[in-house]
């Protein structure tokens, strides 16, 4: 062995024993929200050539409740602990045919959103609480995007295609989720501490009628351990009943 390969060794393995317990601490939250039913189609707003009516031979599919769903974990803060936590680096929204894949999209601040168009026609999308977020044309496999500097919600639409809606949640955590149909999701990579799991739903019949889409009136405290004491943190959501738009304040 070469004269001072037994220092460097023990310099290796001294940074190693500094850097692992910093890893050991971060654990995996899984979860499940118990999905309400769809809420009723709202009220007509614009009557066409003729009136609505219910199909005599089949009930109509309700829409999925899932999709429009975030999840997000917010860190209690602990006076005198640093509870930074790193946001990805980027973020990706795809556009696909008259829709985005996924029509609600939680962002941690600071993480760069990029939207890709995957359709063959050119798009122009725009962001309706800030006008000047994106600005030009989207073209075929092009793609737009934008730095979430600070918390806000955005609906992105192009106003040639009255379906084409989206929202961006941009949150102080670099905790986020989407939710499957079975209303189940994973965040890795969780520091231990204690955290507030809060819910997002996007409800585009409601904005059709000039209200908002907000947070729902639901919440979970969420402690984390540390991984050595247990690698996953289970925690489930019953959620409201979702109120269709003719019936909200």
């Amino acid at each position: 062995m070469r004269p001072g390969a037994p220092a460097a060794l023990v310099g290796v393995i001294a940074a190693c024993l500094v850097v692992l317990p910093r890893a050991s601490r971060a654990g995996t939250v899984v979860g499940k929200l118990e999905l309400p039913p769809a809420p009723e189609r709202a009220p007509v707003i614009a009557r066409g050539f003729v009136d609505r009516v219910e199909n005599p031979f089949a009930e109509i599919k309700k829409p999925a409740v899932a999709p429009y769903l975030a999840v997000v974990l917010e860190r209690v803060e602990v006076a005198g602990h640093d509870s930074k936590a790193e946001a990805p680096a980027q973020v990706s929204w795809d556009l696909v045919g008259e829709s985005f894949a996924r029509p609600v999209v939680a962002v941690p601040v600071g993480a760069e959103v990029v939207i890709k168009n995957q359709t063959k026609v050119a798009r122009t999308i725009a962001a309706a609480e800030d006008p000047k977020l994106i600005t030009g044309p989207l073209n075929p496999t092009g793609t737009k995007s934008f730095r979430a500097a600070q918390p806000a919600i955005y609906t992105i639409a192009d106003k040639d295609a009255p379906h084409l809606h989206g929202k961006i949640i941009v949150v102080a955590s670099a905790h986020v989720a989407s939710v499957d149909d079975n209303g189940r999701f994973e965040m890795t990579e969780v520091p231990e501490g204690s955290y507030k799991l809060r819910v997002f739903y996007y409800d585009p019949s409601a904005e059709a009628h000039g209200q908002r889409s907000d947070w729902l009136p639901v919440a979970a405290d969420v402690a984390v351990p540390p991984r050595s004491k247990a690698s996953r943190t289970e925690v489930n959501i019953k959620l409201p009943a979702l109120v269709a738009a003719a019936g909200k304040q």
